[in-house]
């Protein structure tokens, strides 16, 4: 380990980016146990000093895979990839998720418990907070997946190493190349991705990678904290990647008549409080601003994915599944089956 993070780590000068091959024997030496914490640190931080290539992220994508616990393949589903390191706005995707599932659109959403440095509040502790059992083991969660067309992949449980080196990355409190890896790690083989960014320069980045880490059809989106919920209260950089190239595209939503205000911070508590209200279907003044901003997302995806034939038609489908609370309904079976496959 000490000869790659020399070679990473030395300096603007002599440090160089490690070939695929050389990355692929890091990854598979962390996540065996053998490299110290300390080495760990060190070669994480001089990767993020140097700039990770798009070689290196790859290396730890394709090997961390193989370490992950077998699972069916679901090519047919859309990977929800947000930030591991939570959210403190209201979780659009969540009932986005739902509505799509409810039209038997697979929705694969995933994390864990909250990492550095936001530490903000996790899908997992949300769903969690709903009453979903997301404890559950791998035939299991396939049978939940097929049957009501969504589910939750906690990562860490079905990728080891990433949970070995958890608490390293809590004491780093900086975000790393696996920040990456680990929204893109994909085991259940999705053909299909919406991914969130910070800013533009990481859309660079990932239009290499995708398409060589398995998907089909990606969507970029510079949304809301980094996730892939956009806001309607300006305009979002948009792009999709294929095996055939990329396009780059601008959001407005004032061209679909949606406008609003930015999201007010909220804690846990009022996170769980309003998705309940949101997915029960009711439309109060009150939250007006994050039902809009569900109808807004959930019609782009159900267009962006083929379910609808133009955005009108995904926007005037996703308001009335929520006034049919469909939402509820997937809600609701989905808690019952992840739990009834306890017994």
């Amino acid at each position: 380990m000490k000869r790659w993070i020399k070679a990473v780590g030395t300096g603007k000068k002599g440090s160089r980016d490690l070939t695929y091959d050389e990355t692929a024997a890091v990854a598979h030496i962390i996540a065996r146990k053998e490299a110290t914490d300390a080495q760990v640190a060190a070669w994480l931080m001089a990767e993020r000093m140097k700039g990770e290539s798009d070689d290196e992220i790859m290396a730890f994508i394709h090997v961390l895979r193989k370490y992950c616990s077998p699972i069916q393949s679901f090519t047919n589903s859309i990977n929800c990839a947000g930030p591991y390191d939570g959210r403190r706005y209201f979780p659009i995707t969540i009932p986005v998720s739902l509505l799509m599932a409810s039209v038997q659109v697979p929705q694969v959403l995933h994390g864990g418990d909250s990492l550095p440095p936001k530490e903000g509040t996790s899908v997992k502790e949300l769903l969690e907070a709903l009453g979903v059992n997301i404890h559950v083991d791998v035939a299991r969660w396939e049978r939940v997946f097929s049957s009501v067309h969504i589910n939750f992949v906690w990562t860490e449980k079905l990728c080891p190493p990433l949970s070995y080196i958890r608490h390293i990355r809590q004491e780093m409190d900086l975000r790393t190349m696996l920040n990456t890896v680990e929204k893109v790690i994909n085991p259940v083989q999705s053909a299909n991705l919406i991914i969130g960014v910070n800013h533009k320069t990481a859309m660079q980045h990932l239009i290499h990678i995708l398409p060589r880490s398995g998907f089909e059809t990606s969507y970029i989106v510079q949304g809301i904290e980094g996730s892939e919920d956009l806001p309607i209260y300006k305009n979002s950089a948009l792009r999709k990647v294929t095996a055939y190239g990329d396009e780059a595209s601008v959001i407005d939503p004032s061209m679909f008549g949606f406008s609003g205000d930015p999201l007010s911070e909220r804690n846990s508590e009022q996170q769980k409080l309003t998705l309940q209200r949101i997915i029960q279907g009711e439309d109060g003044a009150d939250i007006k601003n994050e039902r809009d901003h569900v109808i807004f997302n959930t019609g782009l995806r159900l267009f962006w994915f083929d379910k609808v034939s133009s955005y009108e038609e995904g926007f005037y489908l996703a308001k009335s599944l929520l006034q049919r609370k469909e939402a509820a309904k997937t809600l609701n079976k989905w808690i019952e089956i992840s739990h009834a496959e306890e017994l």
